[in-house]
Order: structure tokens, then C-alpha cells, then sequence
């Protein structure tokens, strides 16, 4: 069972869900996800790693960002200072999509501290490719109720026809009107062309065969960019491999962190 933790932070609180003992294995979520994406990991990896998976600033328990306009190392700051809280030192780290593009900057905050790295379904750079798709999700967030949001973002995630769309569509209709404004204007700044080839750390990134929100091009040429990176496509699975084929998605996590 996993348990729920608030950390303060000078930008506001931070909830984490962390289970299991052991190595310090840190996940953070997508911009349709919370820590809740991650439940198939907090038990999988639970028997031989300590778990951690945050709500980002604006999602499920954790405070808004103050001002509302984060950037990546915003987010890199507040999650290397809820870990300080809680005792963590060294730590692999998991970026799923948005947490994708905040995962290089905490490994450039904290070289020492990351151990290895695990980029999944994310880009190079997210504002570049299309901001008025930003701006349209934005606004559908803004009018439609928790459910109709939920199972509109879900659609795109992994598809009606898939047996997590409930599960997905739940977990994306809690997302707050404001912690969506914030993650919004990250996501349409965020480019890390500059800083991936900068990534000392070793890293596997992982693409999804099916997903439309991060094509397999597009996690190519996050892998390309990274030195020495290694690339896998998990078969049968969208934007939410780590849900839709956990078993296959943990094990590969499991070899990666034992190698």
C-alpha cells in the first residue's frame, strides 16, 4: 500500500505517494496524469526500490505554483527540495511526457544525486510543434466539467477502445483549472534541445508504438540527442505505456536500473 506525504517547499507544498524500501526510484507525470498514473509502478517496483511519485505544482494535493507561470527548472527546484525534505540523496529518476522535459533539468541541478535516467513518451522541445493545441486544451479544461475533460484528454492518451480509458480519463478529470494554466505555459516554453546532449547520466528512453502525443519519431530524437541513450518501443500501448502494458514497462525498468 502506498502512502500519501506533503513536503513543504519554498514554493509551496509537494504531495508524493511512496511505497516499498530500498534504492530512491522518483516518477513524475504527464501533463494529463498525477501521481496516481504511476499506482502499477508503486507496487511492481515496491519489493526492491522506494517508490516516489509526486503531484506536481497545481495537481492532486500539491499547492498552485505561485504566479502561475512556471518554467522547467521551477518544477526541477521544487521536486529536488521536497527529496531534500524527505532525506533523499542519490535517486533514479522517471520523466513521463511533461515530466520528460523537467527530468533533464533536475539531472543538470543535481548531477550527483541522479543516478539514472528514464525518459518516456516525451519530446525535445513541446511549445514549438503546436501552442494553439495548448491554448484548445486549455480552454476545453476551462469550459467542460471534470468528466467530459477527463475522457476527452483520455481519448487521446491511449484511446476508447483501451481497458485503462476509465482509469485515465479519472485521473485527468481531477487536474485543477490552475495547475493546468500553470503546467500549460511550461509545456509551450519547454525546449531542451540545448540541454539533452548535456546528459551524463545513463538513460533509457521509452516510446510508445501507438501514442499520437509523442510519436515514436519524436522520442527518437530524444534518444538521439542524449549520449549514449538507449531506445525502446513498447508495443500495443499509446501516450500511457506505463499503464497499459505495466508488466512490459516495469520489467524493462526493473533491467534498466539493475544494469
Amino acid at each position: 500500500m502506498n502512502q500519501v506525504i506533503r513536503q513543504k517547499t519554498q514554493k509551496g507544498s509537494i504531495a508524493l505517494r511512496q511505497s516499498g524500501h530500498g534504492s530512491a526510484v522518483v516518477f513524475l507525470h504527464g501533463l494529463g496524469g498525477s501521481s496516481k498514473s504511476w499506482s502499477r509502478q508503486l507496487i511492481n517496483l515496491s519489493e526492491s526500490y522506494h517508490v516516489i511519485a509526486w503531484d506536481c505544482p497545481g495537481y492532486g494535493d500539491s499547492d498552485d505554483f505561485p504566479g502561475g507561470r512556471p518554467a522547467t527548472h521551477d518544477f526541477a527546484k521544487a521536486l529536488l527540495s521536497a527529496l531534500d525534505n524527505m532525506g533523499i540523496g542519490e535517486f533514479s529518476l522517471v520523466g513521463h511526457s511533461m515530466g520528460g522535459a523537467v527530468a533533464p533539468w533536475i539531472a543538470r541541478l543535481a548531477p550527483m544525486r541522479v543516478k539514472r535516467l528514464v525518459l518516456s513518451a516525451t519530446k525535445v522541445s513541446f511549445g514549438s510543434d503546436d501552442p494553439s493545441g495548448y491554448d484548445m486544451r486549455l480552454a476545453e479544461r476551462r469550459q467542460m466539467d471534470d468528466e467530459t475533460f477527463g475522457r476527452a484528454r483520455a481519448k487521446s492518451m491511449v484511446g476508447e477502445d483501451s481497458p485503462v480509458f476509465e482509469e485515465v480519463a479519472s485521473i485527468a478529470g481531477e487536474i485543477r483549472v490552475t495547475g493546468y494554466e500553470g503546467a500549460i505555459h511550461l509545456l509551450k516554453n519547454a525546449n531542451n534541445a540545448a540541454i539533452l546532449p548535456t546528459i551524463e547520466q545513463p538513460t533509457l528512453v521509452v516510446a510508445g508504438a501507438n501514442d499520437k502525443i509523442a510519436p515514436t519519431i519524436a522520442t527518437k530524437a530524444v534518444a538521439d540527442a542524449v549520449p549514449s541513450a538507449h531506445l525502446i518501443t513498447i508495443p500495443n500501448a499509446g501516450h500511457a505505456a506505463y499503464m497499459e502494458q505495466p508488466e512490459i514497462y516495469s520489467n524493462h525498468l526493473k533491467e534498466f536500473l539493475t544494469l
